[in-house]
């Protein structure tokens, strides 16, 4: 960990970033098999929104043919 105030650390895949503007995400995500909340970057983000979103079109049958 650095002493730099900016430098933050994404929760999710661990990668740090030291710009002070770089946005990070609050998120809920799942890592080592337990439900985490923390900082997201924009990659991990993107990908949780994505599987949520996936997610809940499946459970809504909106992609079934027919329907």
């Amino acid at each position: 960990m650095s002493c730099d105030p900016f430098e933050w650390t994404c929760a999710r895949c661990g990668k740090t970033y030291p710009h002070p503007f770089f946005r990070s995400y609050p998120r809920e995500f799942w890592k080592d098999n337990k439900k985490r909340v923390g900082d997201a970057c924009e990659r991990c983000r993107n990908e949780v929104d994505d599987k949520n979103a996936r997610r809940r079109k499946g459970r809504s049958g909106s992609n079934v043919v027919g329907r």
